[in-house]
């Protein structure tokens, strides 16, 4: 089995925001799929461990851990922005 490169090591505070996340509100099924990757992540699961549990692919894993790591917890858990393309001129004949 390969070595981790992403170690995700929760603070508390990040321990009981995440926790509180999934305990309710209206968040995004993604973002609740991303918080649960951390939680597991941070009790050492290995990415095929968690992608089982949570019916996720094992790139998914890797890379939220990757984003948690490389930057912090909001951009673990939230939507990069989409580079919007350039609308065509409707063209009617």
């Amino acid at each position: 089995m390969p070595n981790k490169i992403y170690i995700v090591d929760l603070t508390e505070d990040e321990h009981r925001a995440l926790k509180e996340l999934l305990k309710g509100g209206t968040h995004s099924a993604r973002k609740l799929n991303r918080a649960r990757i951390l939680l597991l992540a941070d009790k050492d699961k290995t990415d095929s461990e968690i992608a089982n549990a949570l019916h996720t692919g094992k790139t998914t894993v890797q890379r939220i851990r990757q984003r948690f790591v490389e930057g912090n917890l909001e951009g673990a858990l939230n939507e990069r922005p989409r580079p919007s393309g350039t609308k065509k001129p409707n063209q009617k004949g």
